[in-house]
């Protein structure tokens, strides 16, 4: 987030004409605004999930949900105009993380069954999802990036809510999201160095009628760009191990509720043969 005080786009220094404007610091463009968003929703979202109530597992799924309309909201507030996606290798994946997401969904649905039972549901789920969402997705669609945002946070929300330990869906979701913020500013570098090169061809025809170009590799992103991908690199590396030691935390408590189980049904077995012998005692003594 304090990237936006810094550089993010500045014109190569060894060129050998001035042109301006020369940079551009977060607070200047519309790149920053959206790093700065995406920076101050992960801070939200992993304030939400720090806290111990996170770990009941209705609230954790709604926190998850929480983070998948923000970015939804993201998307609708700095998207642009309507892009083609689907069809190819970007279809078929989509389509691999949804049929896994309706495979865990059903998973979780049905009754103690034998694992064999399962795994034969789980597998013909899967393939039966796969291809109607193949068939779906087997070509492009043109639509708001919102929209393609919505798709993607439904299946994150679908992963991080299915997964194993409900209470950990928003731990879940936040590395999700951590991941997909890191991504949304890596791929910002090519628009930010146009932008610069769009604001001094204007200036230039504004004050001398005449477009004033530049060599696109002159334009480079620096240290406020670099600053948030590092950033949001922490952000990552924190909410894994928040997850990892909350997930160990957890399967201690399971494996420690299992053998106090297991205790406690070997104690009720002792004290049954303990009072079935003194039964047995006294109606030996009763018999003599």
């Amino acid at each position: 987030m304090m990237s936006i005080l810094w550089e993010l786009v500045r014109m190569n220094p060894q060129t050998s004409y001035l042109v301006d404007p020369w940079s551009r610091r977060g607070y200047q463009s519309v790149h920053g605004s959206l790093i700065f968003t995406i920076g101050g929703l992960i801070l939200i979202f992993g304030l939400l999930t720090f806290f111990n109530s996170s770990l009941k597992p209705l609230w954790s799924r709604l926190i998850a949900l929480v983070m998948a309309l923000g970015a939804v909201v993201v998307a609708m507030l700095y998207g642009g105009s309507e892009s083609a996606m689907g069809g190819g290798m970007v279809g078929s994946v989509v389509a691999l993380l949804g049929a896994f997401v309706v495979m865990n969904l059903v998973d979780t649905l049905l009754p103690e069954l034998s694992s064999s039972i399962r795994l034969l549901i789980g597998s013909v789920t899967f393939i039966v999802a796969f291809f109607v969402l193949e068939l779906v997705l087997g070509t492009s669609h043109s639509a708001k990036p919102w929209v393609w945002i919505a798709v993607a946070s439904v299946i994150a929300f679908g992963i991080a809510a299915t997964g194993k330990h409900p209470q950990l869906s928003a731990n879940r979701m936040l590395m999700l999201m951590t991941m997909f913020g890191w991504v949304a500013i890596a791929v910002s570098a090519a628009v930010a160095r146009t932008s610069l090169v769009t604001a001094q061809v204007e200036r230039s025809i504004a004050e001398t009628g005449a477009p004033l170009f530049g060599d696109y590799k002159d334009v480079q992103v620096t240290s406020g760009y670099f600053l948030a991908l590092f950033g949001m690199m922490v952000a990552f590396v924190a909410s894994v191990s928040l997850w990892a030691k909350r997930r160990d935390i957890i399967i201690n408590q399971e494996r420690a509720e299992r053998q106090r189980a297991a205790a406690e049904a070997s104690a009720a077995e002792i004290k049954t043969a303990l009072e079935i012998a003194q039964r047995h005692q006294r109606e030996a003594r009763a018999a003599q």
